[in-house]
């Protein structure tokens, strides 16, 4: 008890109270009401500071970060979790920091920050597993998780997501595990949309039947713990999976069932809601809703709206008004799409990605491989797929942030060590044939989207032990392992996949072959000069009429 002015005052008791206000805030952020959370939130942080309590003061900067997460307030969330961390890391608190960096990862990734999301997850990974907290150790697992899934890596997101979901519900944590379950989800599906686009529509419609029954037990988890903000996350995942499905009736049952839910929503909820429903609309053929419910969702952006959401509603109204014979307002809205796309592309061009590799990851998932027998098999051939590919890689590795693929600093490492190893491998040059008129007539965000189109291709296409690597521009390198003699088939394989893509989906009238130039260890040894040749039979297949492979 101290006195100031003759008035008599509790310590303990009024931090007692300040953890009472975060105990209530962070259940109104588990039940759906996250502004009344981050108001409450706000307010015991003005009152800690007010007294100078930091330790009680980045408490609530940490629980500000998750709830400006709920409501798409980025940039305010990073500004209190940064206070957060510093105040964590200097005061020796890693538990606490752990979850700071957590969720600074995850806000970095909101504003399509991979670079940063990437590094301060790992740090909070590598934390929580200093400190063997199971509880940020499962939200740091998702973070990881999530940032797979985002740059369209499904494979690895749904094996990191898996793990955060168990790590949840070892400990009982009902709404993590509902929370992670539907980013599991979400991974499933990427996997299903980038199978469909590859033509292999059963494969794809098995992953996307997946995501909807992780989803599913993610909305009885939600609707068990009163969670209205991942009710609706469920019920819009829902329908968009539908959708793709060619399920319309049952996506337009989930955007009803959505309807229930919608008490205590905010604006990017509301434009979410307005987004999906309008999508639904247009597969289904139903021009004149949807361009109204797009036309609303546009009109939300400058009341806190997501921007990259806001890329889509000009896509989708473009076709709105293409289904509905407004040509000039289609092309007009076709522009608006293309500029805030490169608008995008260029803010999100500067903050270069450094997708690393995360080093410790296979030392985890093999200690999982070993603890877990009830998963043994699932986990024992994920951990084969890292450990062969983690044998490759130099200490450093470096993606190209355009298409996922390793880029030319890679294949400089890489070079240096094939000159010390006495194993069999080729050497394949691709190009894209007339890429500058893809550019010229379509556009660069066109060309850019092609680009990135066949970064999906090869990764899905080739073998776990080859590599491919974007050389600079249209051009890309393969590192194909084993003898060369089967190096011309996998190109083949390559190169009429590439022929065969359905390109229409991302712009009518727009066609794509590759051209393919192979050389191997039995050509020559050093491997600049197993390029150099490959170089020489790329152009050869250029000169002999393009969209061939020339070994």
């Amino acid at each position: 008890m101290l006195a100031f002015n003759m008035q008599v005052v509790d310590i303990e008791a009024i931090a007692q109270k300040a953890n009472s206000n975060l105990r209530e805030a962070w259940h109104l952020g588990c039940t759906g009401r996250s502004v009344e959370a981050l108001t409450l939130a706000s307010q015991t942080l003005a009152d800690a500071k007010s007294r100078s309590d930091d330790r009680t003061a980045a408490l609530c900067d940490t629980d500000i970060a998750w709830y400006c997460l709920q409501i798409g307030k980025a940039e305010l969330g990073i500004t209190h979790v940064r206070k957060a961390v510093d105040f964590w890391k200097s005061n020796g608190e890693p538990i606490q920091e752990a979850y700071a960096r957590a969720y600074l990862g995850w806000l970095f990734l909101e504003l399509g920050l991979p670079e940063e999301a990437i590094e301060e997850a790992t740090r909070a990974l590598d934390l929580a597993d200093r400190t063997d907290d199971p509880r940020v150790q499962s939200l740091a697992t998702n973070v990881i998780g999530i940032i797979f899934w985002y740059n369209k890596q499904p494979d690895r997101a749904i094996l990191i997501s898996e793990r955060a979901v168990e790590l949840a519900r070892s400990i009982g944590d009902k709404t993590f595990e509902c929370w992670w379950l539907i980013n599991l989800g979400g991974a499933h599906s990427e996997g299903g949309y980038i199978a469909q686009s590859l033509g292999q529509q059963e494969e794809g419609h098995l992953k996307l039947v997946r995501a909807l029954e992780l989803t599913e037990q993610a909305l009885d988890i939600s609707i068990e713990i009163g969670d209205r903000w991942a009710a609706r996350i469920c019920l819009g995942n829902e329908a968009d999976y539908y959708s793709h499905l060619g399920e319309h009736d049952k996506a337009l049952q989930c955007m009803v069932r959505y309807q229930a839910f919608q008490e205590n929503s905010y604006v990017r909820d509301r434009q979410q809601y307005l987004y999906t429903l309008g999508q639904i609309h247009i597969n289904g053929g139903n021009f004149v809703e949807a361009r109204s419910l797009l036309l609303e969702a546009l009109d939300l952006i400058g009341d806190g709206g997501s921007f990259d959401s806001y890329i889509q509603i000009y896509l989708y109204l473009s076709q709105a008004y293409e289904g509905l014979g407004q040509f000039d307002l289609a092309l007009e809205t076709h522009k608006k799409f293309h500029h805030a796309y490169l608008q995008n592309s260029a803010e999100r061009t500067q903050q270069r990605a450094r997708l690393a590799e995360i080093y410790y990851e296979t030392k985890r998932f093999k200690e999982v491989a070993e603890t877990e027998t009830k998963r043994a098999d699932t986990l024992e051939a994920s951990y084969q797929k890292l450990q062969e590919e983690t044998d490759i890689l130099a200490s450093a590795v470096y993606l190209d942030a355009l298409t996922g693929l390793y880029n030319r600093k890679y294949l400089d490492s890489r070079f240096k060590e094939l000159e010390s190893e006495n194993r069999p491998y080729s050497i394949a040059m691709l190009d894209v044939d007339h890429f500058k008129s893809i550019n010229d007539n379509f556009s660069h965000m066109i060309g850019d989207q092609v680009l990135s189109a066949i970064g999906t291709i090869l990764r899905n296409q080739l073998r776990i032990t080859d590599q491919a690597i974007r050389f600079g521009g249209e051009e890309f390198i393969v590192l194909l392992a084993g003898p060369p003699r089967g190096a011309a088939d996998v190109c083949e394989r390559l190169r009429s996949a590439v022929e065969h893509w359905d390109w229409s989906e991302i712009c009518n009238g727009l066609q794509v072959t590759i051209s393919i130039g192979v050389a191997g260890t039995l050509s020559a040894n050093a491997p600049n000069e197993i390029l150099e040749i490959a170089d020489q039979n790329l152009y050869a297949a250029k000169r002999g009429g393009r969209n061939q492979v020339v070994a």
